[in-house]
């Protein structure tokens, strides 16, 4: 743990001191000034069904993989197992589960940019849990020495935080700005294309009607006047039921209208849905156009997940670990997919090549472990490598 982050047991909001001089900034971050100052109509981000679908899958898959722990050995690197790994892997909140955890984290990362912790460590100087601030309540400034956030409206400097930022600002790159920019004009079309799909189903008359009946022409030229007479017939009838009226007393002539098709709606939608799957660097099959495509979903779990899992766990790295030799690293092959048959393939040519024990093979496809299968054999009988030198036939025997 990095002692330059060790502060006391209180997360920000606790902080109260001089909140008089603090009120403006407290409240540019509230709900309240957001319905005041957004103009009307306006749509945030995490309210568009697509966006919320893309942000789902991908921080529902980040926090899916295991948080490793691991150290640089003299024969290649291996997982640590301490107080700090339990932490981070199994409990690093005391007040959500650590699969919600992660997916919080990245889910403010792709939608507003950054995402903020603040660690609490206990009496020993053990990190105890870190606390997620909402990323509204939180705002950055450059400061002497960098850049400092703005929390509570009190400023903290950056390294007295956990702070996750995603694709970084032209201007400030120690802030990330998500993917706001990239999305923003398809959002705005996806929406005023859900709304003229949505008024354009509820409709009453599918088709319009064009009704003529025997009436007063003056009574005709009003709204009220129209309604009187149209639900002189229409207003006891429920939706589906047939009229009765007099033979030869009404015509009804059918009007057909444009269809969404016509209209483009549809296609533009479709448009719209894949401009915003490729912003996020989602394949658009995971949301429902085309289909399934493995070479295609493996590129977006080695790219775009692992490149925001990467940014996690370069910051826990950065902020919490001591010793030089140790860095975390989330891993991803549980994600992955693999055909079974190319799998035990894989998994049999790696035991008979003596690179791989039938343990580590089993545990590939979710198998524990067995008694006796620890040692790394090769082709040859199947003998443990540490007994290939005493085969007779290398001894003059038969």
């Amino acid at each position: 743990m990095s002692k330059k982050r060790r502060r006391s047991r209180d997360a920000p909001a606790a902080r109260r001191d001089d909140a008089d001089n603090k009120n403006i900034a407290i409240w540019i971050q509230s709900d309240d000034a957001k319905n005041l100052l957004c103009p009307s109509g306006y749509t945030p981000l995490d309210r568009v069904p697509a966006v919320r679908q893309c942000t789902h899958i991908i921080a529902d898959l980040v926090s899916s993989m295991t948080l490793q722990l691991m150290e640089n050995g003299d024969k290649g690197d291996f997982r640590v197992w301490n107080d700090l790994s339990y932490t981070l892997d199994i409990a690093p909140s005391k007040t959500m589960p650590r699969k919600n955890f992660y997916y919080r984290i990245a889910s403010d990362m792709v939608l507003y940019g950054n995402s903020v912790g603040f660690p609490i460590y206990g009496r020993s100087s053990q990190l105890e849990e870190i606390q997620l601030l909402p990323a509204s309540s939180v705002s950055f400034e450059r400061s002497e020495f960098g850049y400092s956030a703005r929390i509570g409206g009190k400023l903290y400097p950056s390294d007295t935080i956990l702070h996750f930022p995603f694709i970084p600002d032209d201007t400030y790159p120690f802030w990330g700005v998500g993917l706001s920019l990239d999305i923003a004009d398809a959002v705005q079309t996806l929406v005023q294309a859900n709304t003229t799909k949505k008024g354009f189903m509820s409709e009453k008359w599918k088709p319009s009607l064009i009704i003529s009946v025997p009436s007063d022409s003056e009574k005709l030229q009003t709204r009220e006047g129209r309604k009187a007479v149209l639900g002189s017939y229409i207003d006891d009838t429920q939706a589906g039921e047939p009229w009765v009226i007099p033979a030869g007393q009404i015509d009804v002539k059918t009007l057909r209208p444009l269809t969404l098709n016509d209209l483009a709606v549809q296609s533009s939608i479709e448009l719209d849905l894949k401009t915003i799957a490729s912003a996020f660097g989602i394949p658009a099959f995971m949301l429902g156009l085309g289909t399934f495509n493995k070479d295609e979903y493996n590129n977006f779990i080695s790219s775009r997940i692992m490149g925001i899992a990467s940014i996690i766990h370069q910051v826990l790295t950065q902020g919490l670990v001591e010793n030089p030799r140790q860095y975390f690293e989330f891993k991803a092959r549980s994600l992955m997919q693999y055909d079974l048959p190319a799998l035990t393939s894989f998994i049999d040519t790696a035991t008979k090549g003596g690179w791989m024990s039938r343990n580590e093979g089993r545990a590939e496809i979710g198998l524990p472990p067995m008694e006796g299968l620890d040692e790394i054999i090769l082709l040859e009988n199947y003998i443990p490598i540490s007994k290939i030198g005493e085969q007779k036939k290398l001894n003059g025997g038969d």
